[in-house]
């Protein structure tokens, strides 16, 4: 056992719920890495037991360098921000229960971005399959563009992390095979929790604002993770329905992008709803593993259609409804919304 007492260079920290099996095979694979000092933090919010997979992890707490700390369902942004403050590294390195580090250099691979000091963090590369080349096709170029970005008008965040070419600058950090430097947290602040999904975007919205003297975000295509798509528990959105999916996107918008971008939301309302659905419906194309045959597809999309001014209607209500949650400065803790658990909106 090797026992890294001082203190870390790297911290992992790791949001898991409601798979242990899945996060054992996780720890199993992050402890084998080859870096001399390190150490993981698990986030751990399961309420459903799983006696054999605590067991197991009761033994891999063995080793000095994973801490376990449980929680009740704290939500996504929430449990990310107990984890980077109960951390010690200099870097935080982070990874989701459902994917898997492709070779033993994963944290090699990230570390490497932050020989340059000026560089504040770094989203890594996702595959779907290991081993999968750019899956883009003739999208390729346009996905470079959007990589990692905020869209120009909206201020809607795009990913297409799925690609190989690396990226200088980007405007956020993914949530999932994604680093940061401890400064960075301290400078920007952690992760607004009031959103359901999309709960990386605050923290970039800050970091643009806050980011100086050629200090920037990157994609290193290097560092890459493969995703485990068709299992259960964490925030569950690939299960979730349509409409639950549209009216946590209008959350979202009205949470977060109309705290950072006000006017925006104010004037921009009905292109914000239009957006939020072809969002919708690229999901339920692409992601969702609940529509997995083509007539499910297409009547999710011809209902969706319909049912539009409805969830918009609801989201605009609750939002209206809302109790203030206090000064929009970017505090980790700023709202009692409920945790990730997959209930109905």
């Amino acid at each position: 056992m090797i026992n890294n007492a001082a203190m870390p260079e790297v911290s992992i920290v790791v949001r898991s719920y409601n798979r242990l099996p899945l996060l054992c095979e996780l720890l199993e694979l992050l402890l084998a890495q080859d870096h001399q000092s390190f150490e993981i933090v698990v986030v751990e919010q399961s309420n459903r037991p799983d006696p054999d997979a605590e067991a197991r992890l009761r033994q891999l707490e063995e080793d000095a360098r994973l801490r376990v700390l449980r929680h009740p369902p704290l939500g996504g942004a929430r449990a990310r921000n107990v984890g980077v403050e109960a951390s010690r590294g200099d870097l935080i390195l982070f990874i989701d229960d459902d994917d898997l580090p492709a070779g033993n250099q994963w944290i090699a691979a990230h570390v490497a971005n932050f020989r340059d000091p000026k560089c504040m963090g770094v989203s890594g590369r996702q595959e779907n399959t290991a081993g999968e080349t750019n899956p883009y096709g003739r999208r390729a170029d346009l996905a470079y563009r959007r990589c990692q970005m905020f869209s120009p008008l909206l201020k809607l965040p795009w990913a297409y992390v799925r690609q190989t070419r690396r990226k200088v600058p980007v405007d956020g950090v993914h949530g999932t095979n994604g680093a940061i430097r401890r400064e960075a947290f301290e400078r920007f602040g952690g992760w607004d929790v009031d959103t359901r999904i999309e709960d990386e975007a605050s923290f970039g919205y800050r970091a643009q604002r806050a980011m100086t003297d050629g200090e920037y975000f990157c994609f290193d295509p290097r560092p890459v993770v493969v995703r485990r798509l068709d299992v259960r528990g964490g925030l569950d959105k690939r299960f979730m329905t349509a409409g639950q999916y549209c009216e946590r996107l209008l959350d979202f918008a009205h949470h977060i992008i109309g705290r950072y971008f006000p006017g925006r939301i104010k004037w921009l309302y009905p292109l914000y709803a239009l957006a939020l659905y072809g969002w919708t419906v690229d999901w339920i194309w692409t992601d969702s593993q609940r529509y997995a045959t083509l007539p499910a597809r297409v009547g999710a999309t011809v209902w969706m259609l319909g049912a539009l001014p409805f969830h918009v209607t609801r989201s605009l209500v609750r939002f209206s409804r809302r109790a203030p949650t206090g000064s929009d400065t970017g505090s980790p803790s700023r709202s009692s919304d409920p945790p990730h658990q997959n209930t109905s909106p």
